[in-house]
This record gives structure tokens, sequence and C-alpha cells, in this order.
């Protein structure tokens, strides 16, 4: 019987076994393949690849198609810059693990494949690969020293300390860009630099319709600043989008109109969850920007929509231009939303690589995001349908969600 650590090693560094392809699969790989004159093997380069999984008649929209290229490292385990249907198979097979966010960043990591990463090397990467206007982050700060070591005392990074870490690494960094932008230390920030902070942190995991009015966050309260309790209140109301989708369908469910107030779901939260787990200004916060466009203070599901769909603006607007009318888009969208909505947020709040997306979001976070949230969403509107028919495919399709 093979020993935990063995399995933990055949997980991240690969299996001699063959592994099980589908039929479209092949077919993927094959559409998109050379063949090799000298041995007739088929095999695709990085460009392939891409091609592969992001064509360039199509739109991405918050990402850029070349940030697919990351995953190309992924899938070229054998570092000779060409994959094999064998290596395609086990990327795709990947992308269907539960962790796959956190396998694939500890392996872009661990370039050597050893099973660990070592500090220099993780710092090295971390400094290629940040954007000249990334908001700092302190790695010798007392949080980062509890998982990396100190200064003298640094060790190499197991894949389950690596994946704990990032667990925790978006709200580290949030609190230390607050740190940066309360310059007269009196625990406010400008809304400007509280927008900043989120476009930096989770721009990918937020829809438009909650991006273009961060601003306003500063409304829910009788000043003009956003306080850290502001900040740290809606990185909550992100990380926990599946059990917000949760209460908000079951509270309409039991409402006569179809519409629930902050006080209904605030009675639901505190019915399903044991704690309470939303506070006052959590729900605040999700009815501010849910209400942006109804202040009655009654929404329906589709009004939530516009805040925990991801891909909410751009679904609309891509509509327009595919049924040709505002009216018939909207009633589409409305009614996708309704069906799709759970399954979209059952992933939306994974933010193992959202928590590095300051630093490394054209490196490797939002094509790995984009695919990992989509082929969660696996549910259509009629049962036993599946709407992706792997994570190629839905690479593909994502831009049509």
């Amino acid at each position: 019987m093979a020993t935990a650590k063995a399995a933990v090693k055949e997980s991240l560094l690969g299996t001699t076994l063959e592994p099980e392809f589908s039929a479209q699969t092949r077919a993927t790989f094959d559409r998109n393949a050379k063949q090799d004159e000298a041995t007739g093997e088929k095999y695709m380069t990085e460009e392939d690849f891409v091609n592969a999984i992001a064509p360039d008649s199509e739109n991405y929209h918050k990402i850029k198609r070349e940030q697919y290229a990351i995953l190309f490292q992924i899938a070229d385990r054998r570092k000779t810059g060409r994959i094999t249907l064998r290596d395609w198979g086990v990327f795709d097979n990947l992308l269907n693990k539960p962790d796959a966010e956190y396998e694939i960043a500890f392996r872009l990591f661990d370039e050597n494949g050893t099973g660990t990463i070592k500090y220099d090397d993780f710092q090295r990467l971390y400094n290629q690969n940040k954007g000249k206007d990334t908001i700092p982050f302190d790695w010798n700060s007392e949080w980062a020293s509890l998982y990396v070591g100190s200064r003298r005392h640094r060790h190499d990074i197991t894949y389950p300390q690596f994946s704990q870490m990032l667990r925790g690494l978006q709200g580290e960094r949030i609190r230390q860009a607050f740190h940066i932008f309360d310059t007269d230390k009196d625990g406010y920030i400008e809304p400007e630099d509280f927008q900043r902070i989120i476009m930096e942190t989770a721009k990918h995991k937020l829809s438009d319709h909650v991006l273009e009015n961060l601003h306003t966050l500063c409304n829910i309260s009788t000043g003009s600043k956003i306080s850290y309790a502001n900040v740290r209140a809606f990185q909550n109301v992100i990380r926990e989008m599946d059990l917000v989708d949760l209460i908000v369908r079951n509270a309409t469910e039991k409402s006569g109109d179809g519409t629930i107030t902050r006080t209904d779901f605030l009675n639901e939260a505190a019915r399903i969850t044991r704690f309470s787990l939303f506070t006052p200004m959590e729900a605040d916060i999700l009815f501010h920007f849910a209400g942006l466009d109804a202040p009655s203070g009654r929404l329906s599901i589709t009004d939530f929509a516009k805040v925990l769909d991801s891909s909410w603006q751009s679904a609309y607007a891509l509509g327009i231009g595919a049924a040709g009318t505002v009216s018939d888009t909207a009633h589409k969208a409305m009614s996708k939303t309704k069906s799709i909505l759970h399954n979209i947020l059952e992933s939306a709040h994974h933010f193992a690589l959202g928590s590095i997306a300051g630093a490394f979001g054209a490196f490797m976070v939002y094509p790995i995001d984009l695919v990992k949230t989509r082929m969660q969403n696996q549910r259509s509107s009629r049962v036993g349908q599946v709407m992706y028919k792997n994570s190629i495919d839905c690479a593909k399709k994502s831009h049509y969600e």
C-alpha cells in the first residue's frame, strides 16, 4: 500500500501510469497538433497550445490571450518545448482536480520538480514577475516569516505549507497595502486607494458592475473615506461568495415576491451558519453594491447576480452583439443567471491564486483562475447536461458566460 508521502509525491511530480483520454481530449489535441516528420509523433508547441485553449478569434475580457501561455509550462513537464498527447491528457486531468489552483501554482514555483520550493527560487520568481507598479509586499514581515522562516532561518516549502500560505496571502497583502496608503495612520484611506488595492488583488474575481463602483464603498458610512473595517468586510464577502449565494437563494425562495431585505439576509445567514458568519457591515456592503440600481432595499436574485457573477457585465455586452436587441439580451442574461448562478459562485470565492494576483496577475493567476472557475460550473439549465466537455472546451467557451 502506498504511503501518504508517496501519494503526495505522485500527485505533484506525476505518475508513470498511462492516463486515459476521452475522445474529446484526443480530438482537440489532433486538431491543433503538428506531426514530427522524423518520428511521426504528433506534438504541440506553445503557440499551438495557446491556440487550442484560447483561440485568437475570441474575447477573454479581463484576461489577455497571451497569459494562457503560462499554462504551457505546466503541460510541458519534460521541458522540451513541445507536448505530446500524453502530456495534454495529464494537463487536462490536472485542471479537473479539486485543488488544481494550488497545485498549478506549486508546480510553477517548483521548477526542478523536487516536490519542495526553495525560498530563494520563490523570491526570484516573485521579483521577476511582479509588475513595476505593484503595491509592495514585505516578505520579511512577521506573517511571512511564520510560513517561510525568518531571514536567518529560511526553509524549503512543501506543497501543504505552500497551499496554506496562499490561503492567507491575499488577506495579508490587503493589510500591508492598507498600511502603505494610510499615511497619517488614522485607520482610513481614500476611495481611490481602496480601488487600487482591489484592482490588484481581486479584479478578475469581480463583475464590471462592482469594479466600476468600488469608490462608492465610502457611502455606506457618513465619512468620505474608507476604514480598514470596510476593506476587511469587503474581502470577507468576496471570500464567502458561494455561501452568500446559498443564503440569497434560500432567502429569496422563501420570500413571497422573490425579494429580500438586509434583515432577511442576516436572518437566513444566522439560520444556516453555526456562528452567524456575516457581520452587519458585510451585509451592508453586499446590499450596497447589489442595490445601486435598485435603492428600494428589497433585492432579487438578479440584483445580487450583478455582484456575485464576475462575468455579468461582459455577458450582457456580448449578448447585445449576438442577439441584436437589448431586451432580448437582458432576458437571456437573467434567465441564464438564475440557472447557473450557484455553480459560478461555487468556485468564484477560491482565491488561492487570486491572493497573488497583484504580483502574478499576468504571470499565472488569471488564466488558471478562469479555466478552473468555469470548469467547476458544470450544471446547465437542464438536469444531467453539462456546459463544458472538458477544461479545453471550457477555456474556449468561457467568454460567452
